[in-house]
């Protein structure tokens, strides 16, 4: 197993694949590896097998596992390989695992290990063992231990907390969980999994938080939709553990801690074909950070979108205490109390003239502004402060709930940058009123008026440095890298998890072959607001979820800052106005990632000797087995620095 991921590793480090640099990070260097090409972003195939999405690479040797037979007669069915049911079964109407005829060919083949290690070809004397395996991305499944919705389907959740409230709806998206697993195709007739029997997975895992009746049997326990909805978009929850709260018998929630505990669950309990089980995993790693441009970025954790209700309703009370210190942290304003506007000081107490440059290491960590700052230079030149300025307090307009126009004051005084609203005639923050009053723009109307709930909903506001809102749907936007700097979803547990970055379970590798999972995240999201109809249809978020496969395939992915050249690629299959077309941003901006490798190494071990007269280990026959283990190995690395940032190690019992 150490030398499969020690294999993948090599990759990440090969000086033609990437080029290394260093940085400290939060007083932790650490060496970041940035893939030479798009192509260096993705762990490398050798099969490409059309239909099996999951299959990235097998052992090869020439000395085949499936029909090179042992002396003692042992050798590893297709069947075999296939019992975690990641590639597509033959007979999609049984519950047996065996795989579809073109996965035969490509069964994996034996590598030879001596006292030396594993070996090309070594002399038969040597061998005391041979291995083979294969490599999945489990990283491009929906986790099982999240996604799923209750039945009936949850509506309109109002969240009070963090001031202002909201109103949720699963199909506003933010979270993995709201996938709808409608849209994945069971057989190639095109049935699709029944509501009914992805309630019962939800029931079975989330008992104790979704409140399942005491006196309900299961399978069908009726797990209730509001506290489902509250509970996926608290998002201070890292979702790597389960909910510690019980019911009034005492009962948790519950997790598949191993991929045999759910394919157990889905085969003789729910009612559900087998066929599910491709689209599934259950293990999912995010480090929740940008994704690095350069060696010299400085911004190690995206930004939480929610800190913005920090500001409060405009015009507001002057801040004291903890809050005045928290936005100052993260804003970089202080609130004037002569002309009750904010200020722009940055970590000092003077107006500022200019974005101050994140600084290096990260320590203090970036404010608000100048994340915006970094992440809209990327692609081109810096905007003038204002600008930058006047794209934040839009955010922020966005963001709250009220007509007041924000105001954020700079050097050289009395400069105000504003924000947008639509309200006629404009309520300016702060007094004395601005000569002229800032005017509502023409064909510009703020529709959401309330906190984000995904990172692609920072679409709806109003750009000044473009005079468009910001354009999440072309390649090469200038606005797409705020994609990867902000987040609906984040928390710190870096001590916990000693890794540099917060760890997340969830979001998918949007670089995925299997576009049966991005249509998952796709369906069911509203391609407005208000909205007007009941989300994306299977009909439109199917030729999406295959559009987007086939741009990754041929380009992967390096960040989210892609999400806007993937919303290019799909063009009017979900509308033909930029508010439709955004979805794509607002379905996937905080249900997928990039930078993490999430594999599932499936791996057959023999310990073994050649018969005394075996000339040449391809003599497969003369091979004696005298032990044999079986493993599933899950296991997450980050593509930037080559850690192993978690690994499970599951024994196959057959």
């Amino acid at each position: 197993m150490d030398t499969v991921i020690g294999d993948l590793r090599q990759e990440i480090v090969d000086p033609v694949r990437s080029t290394a640099s260093t940085v400290t990070v939060n007083g932790v260097v650490v060496t970041i590896y940035t893939p030479t090409s798009a192509a260096n972003m993705v762990p490398q195939r050798n099969v490409n097998l059309a239909g099996v999405f999951n299959l990235i690479r097998r052992s090869a040797s020439g000395i085949n596992s499936t029909t090179g037979v042992s002396a003692n007669g042992r050798y590893v069915t297709s069947t075999r390989w296939n019992g975690h049911y990641l590639i597509p079964k033959g007979d999609v109407n049984t519950s047996d695992p065996s795989p579809t005829p073109t996965f035969n060919p490509v069964t994996p083949d034996w590598i030879f290990f001596t006292s030396a290690g594993a070996t090309p070809s070594p002399p038969p004397g040597d061998v005391i063992g041979r291995y083979a395996y294969a490599v999945y991305d489990e990283g491009g499944l929906l986790d099982a231990n999240l996604v799923g919705l209750p039945s009936p389907t949850p509506g309109a959740v109002t969240i009070a907390s963090p001031s202002p409230s909201r109103v949720a709806y699963i199909s506003r998206k933010g979270t993995v969980a709201f996938a709808d697993l409608t849209a994945l195709s069971l057989t190639p007739g095109g049935s699709t999994p029944n509501p009914m029997t992805v309630s019962r997975i939800v029931g079975w895992r989330n008992y104790a938080t979704t409140n399942v009746p005491t006196n309900r049997t299961f399978p069908d326990l009726s797990p209730s939709p509001s506290p489902f909805v509250t509970y996926f978009l608290d998002n201070s929850r890292d979702f790597l553990t389960v909910n510690p709260i019980t019911n009034s018998r005492g009962r948790t929630d519950q997790t598949f801690s191993t991929r045999s505990q759910l394919i157990q669950l889905v085969l003789s309990s729910i009612g559900t074909s087998p066929n599910l089980l491709q689209y599934l995993g259950t293990f999912s790693r995010e480090l929740n950070s940008p994704t690095w441009q350069s060696a010299t970025n400085p911004i190690s954790r995206r930004f939480q979108l929610d800190k913005i209700s920090l500001l409060g309703s405009s015009p507001t009370p002057a801040p004291t205490g903890q809050r005045a210190t928290d936005i100052k942290t993260y804003f970089g304003l202080q609130w004037s109390t002569t002309t009750n506007r904010w200020q722009y000081v940055g970590q000092g107490s003077s107006l500022l003239s200019a974005i101050p440059t994140p600084a290096p290491g990260g320590s203090p960590p970036p404010d608000f502004f100048q994340i915006l700052n970094y992440a809209y230079s990327i692609p081109g030149p810096t905007p003038p402060i204002d600008k930058i300025l006047s794209l934040g307090a839009a955010i922020i307009d966005q963001y709250d709930a009220d007509q007041v126009t924000t105001g954020i004051e700079y050097a050289p005084a009395p400069a105000i940058a504003w924000g947008a609203e639509d309200r006629t005639p404009a309520i300016p923050m702060g007094s004395p009123g601005p000569s002229p009053l800032p005017t509502p723009i023409p064909g510009y109307s703020p529709v959401l008026q309330q906190p984000f709930q995904s990172v692609g909903e920072l679409g709806y506001a109003y750009n000044p440095i473009t005079g468009q809102t910001l354009d999440f749907k072309t390649s090469g936007s200038p606005a797409a890298a705020l994609l990867d700097f902000f987040t609906y979803n984040t928390t710190d547990n870096t001590a916990t998890y000693n890794l540099p970055y917060p760890l997340r379970a969830g979001p998918v590798n949007i670089n995925t072959r299997n576009s049966w999972v991005i249509a998952a995240l796709i369906k069911s999201a509203f391609p407005n607001w208000p909205p007007t109809t009941a989300g994306v249809p299977s009909s439109s978020a199917t030729p999406a979820a295959t559009l987007i496969a086939a741009a990754t395939s041929a380009q992967p992915a390096i960040s989210r800052q892609d999400i806007a050249r993937l919303a290019g690629a799909v063009g009017n299959t979900i509308g033909g106005t930029e508010e439709p077309q955004e979805t794509v941003a607002r379905a996937l901006g905080d249900t997928t990632q990039t930078r993490t490798w999430g594999l599932l190494i499936d791996v057959i071990a023999q310990s073994g000797r050649y018969a005394p007269d075996a000339t040449s280990v391809t003599q497969a026959n003369k091979f004696i087995v005298q032990g044999e283990q079986h493993y599933w190995v899950h296991v997450a690395i980050d593509r930037f620095t080559g850690q192993v940032i978690d690994k499970q190690i599951e024994v196959v019992n057959e």
